[in-house]
Parts: C-alpha cells; structure tokens; sequence
C-alpha cells in the first residue's frame, strides 16, 4: 500500500480509538451520561442527513445502471432489520437490556460499515496526495467523533470495558481496511462495479432507525438538564456539519 495510505489507515484508526477514551475510561453518573449521549445523537443524526441520505441520492443519480433504487431498498432493510431484530426476536429473550442491545449493535453496524466504504472511496485518491491528506484530517475529526458516539452508546448498555474496546478496535480499522482493499482492487485493474452504494444504503437505515427511534428518546425520556440535553445534541450536530462543510 501507498506510503501516505499507510499514514492514513494509521491516523484513521488512531481517532478512532482517541474518542472512545472519555466515554470509556471513566465511570459516568446516569445524569451526565445522558448528555454524554444527547452529544452522540446529534452526530448520528448530522452522519445521517448531512452524509449518508446525500450520497445515496447521488449514487441514485449516478449509478442508475447499476443500482438504480437498490441503495434506498437497502436503507429500508437495514431499518427493518433492526426492528424486527429488537420487537420480535429480542422481545422474547431478553427483559431488560433488550433495547439497548440494539441500539449498540446498530451503532456498532452502521458505523463500521460507513467507514469501510469511506475507506474505499480514499483509496482512489492513492496517487493524489495533495488532495488526500486535507480530506483526511476532515474525515479524521468525523471519525473521532463517531467513536465517542459508539463508546457512549456501549457505556449507556453496560458493555464489559473488554467487549467494548474490542467492539471499538473493530471499528477503528473498519476504513484502514476499505483504504487496504480498495487500493488492492486498483492495483490488480479491477473493474467491476462497486457494491459501496449498497453498504452505505444499510449503514444510512441502521443510523435512522438507532437515532431516531432509540437515542433521542432515551435522550429526553426525563425532565432533568433538558436544556443541557438540547445544547449537546446541538453541538454533536453542529461539529458534524463543519466538518462535513469542510470535507466537501
């Protein structure tokens, strides 16, 4: 792999794991976590509107003699997916942390997904480095911010720290890995379409169903620190949407 796409994949992973730290190396009250948590919401919910929706109305535009609305069926699988998954099957077995199973699997689904198919779009720009490294640092504050969202929904399900690093160390090399793969495909003159559309598609329902129908209600399901609560999911949104300025 390219020299740069090497520093990349390292910086990538390394954000990564730099914002699970303050979810996760410290015990949080039940109040303050769910400010912890009203910050995650907004980034989920700047990543869905601001990033994964946008794409997949391009790829609709792009791509129609590939894919056509398959990305949309996708979204809607994912989302279906995830509700079938907690209302169906987990309502039968598990009593109390069901919900919450879901809602970090979904985190831990979407996330990781989205950032493979990041990967593979940077690994396009191999042979560019001037237009690599400026894209880079703007994805890299995204993903340490969707790894503070993922420790955080882990910490509000009573994840074992062991699980939960392992869980976030699986996400951390979630792009190295597209930036690996993607690079290789090139390498070897690959032409086949690319199935990145579809991932992006299941990522954007997972992230629609995880915000809308589980964070911001376990966010305000009391009447305490409502205007902290606001103020978090405001600024998890606003940092999402510089960034997201910044990258395109």
């Amino acid at each position: 792999m390219d020299f740069s796409l090497l520093h990349a994949s390292l910086l990538l992973a390394g954000v990564a794991l730099l914002g699970a730290l303050l979810p996760l190396l410290r015990s949080w009250s039940d109040r303050n976590l769910h400010v912890l948590l009203s910050l995650a919401a907004g980034v989920f919910l700047g990543a869905l509107f601001l990033e994964l929706l946008p794409e997949l109305s391009a790829s609709l535009g792009e791509g129609t003699e590939s894919f056509g609305r398959l990305p949309w069926a996708a979204a809607l699988v994912g989302m279906l997916l995830l509700f079938f998954l907690e209302h169906i099957w987990l309502r039968t077995r598990v009593a109390d942390k069901g919900g919450h199973l879901v809602v970090w699997l979904g985190t831990l689904f979407g996330l990781t997904t989205h950032a493979f198919v990041v990967g593979l779009g940077l690994s396009t720009l191999a042979e560019r480095p001037d237009a690599l490294k400026p894209l880079i640092l703007a994805i890299a504050i995204h993903k340490t911010a969707e790894g503070f969202s993922l420790a955080t929904v882990m910490r509000l399900a009573d994840l074992p720290l062991r699980r939960a690093w392992a869980f976030i160390g699986i996400f951390s090399i979630a792009s190295p890995a597209g930036l690996f793969v993607g690079s290789h495909l090139q390498g070897i003159g690959s032409h086949t379409v690319s199935w990145a559309p579809l991932l992006e598609g299941l990522a954007a329902g997972t992230f629609l169903y995880v915000a809308v129908y589980n964070l911001l209600p376990e966010v305000f399901h009391g009447r305490e620190q409502r205007g902290a609560r606001v103020t978090g999911l405001l600024a998890g949104l606003g940092v999402f949407a510089l960034t997201t300025l910044w990258t395109h």
